[in-house]
């Protein structure tokens, strides 16, 4: 499965930088439209106590922060879009009303296959997991209630491995959860893969999705 994902990120990202200058410059005049959050007036200021002028301050940090990254996301999209369609040689109306919902189906499936969490080492020897809701991580910022089902119980196991007083049986019953929720998105991947083989119209659409393995 990993070897799949690796082609396909080689073809789309091979795509993307084929055609780079046009998408940027599409995605460019996006961005133009999206007007970033107003710098605080410092006559505003003025009025204002030392608290509350370095809250306001804080504050426009945070929402220019927030704005560069979805301008840069949608940025990305953007680019992924125009690679997609040079790359399967499709208008925008068959990209957007048949092949679109099944990639994007395909990825979130995919994301619950491999879902997964790793971690690092350090100085003094000891392992470290990077948990999914670590700031920066897919789910930062998430309550366990608002996780999907795979990493809300990878923190669940992650929570028995680091205690001292975890049993076995409670470590089994997370093992087998984790394995249900991939277990699952593989039977889903299959079946998407079925509903994306129907919709395909041309030769080239089927080598590339037979090269990404996403249909048999």
């Amino acid at each position: 499965m990993a070897k799949k994902r690796t082609i396909l990120v080689l073809i789309v990202c091979f795509s993307i930088t084929v055609f780079a200058v046009q998408i940027l410059s599409l995605a460019r005049g996006s961005n133009r439209a999206s007007v970033p959050p107003a710098r605080p007036d410092p006559k505003s200021l003025l009025d204002l106590t030392d608290e509350e002028r370095a809250k306001a301050i804080e504050k426009w940090h945070i929402d220019r922060r927030l704005w560069e990254r979805k301008t840069s996301q949608e940025r990305i999209r953007l680019m992924a879009r125009e690679a997609w369609k040079h790359l399967l040689r499709i208008s925008e109306r068959q990209w957007s009303s048949t092949i679109e919902p099944k990639i994007n189906q395909v990825y979130i499936l995919a994301r619950r296959e491999s879902v997964r969490a790793l971690g690092s080492i350090d100085n003094s020897g000891h392992y470290h997991w990077n948990r999914p809701s670590r700031k920066g991580g897919p789910m930062s910022g998430k309550t366990r209630e608002q996780m999907p089902d795979g990493y809300r119980v990878i923190e669940e196991l992650i929570d028995l491995l680091e205690g001292e007083n975890s049993k076995d049986e409670e470590i089994r019953k997370k093992i087998e959860a984790l394995r249900k929720v991939r277990e699952n998105a593989r039977k889903e991947l299959a079946e998407i893969g079925k509903e994306l083989a129907v919709v395909l119209t041309t030769p080239r659409q089927e080598a590339v999705f037979l090269l990404m393995g996403r249909i048999d």
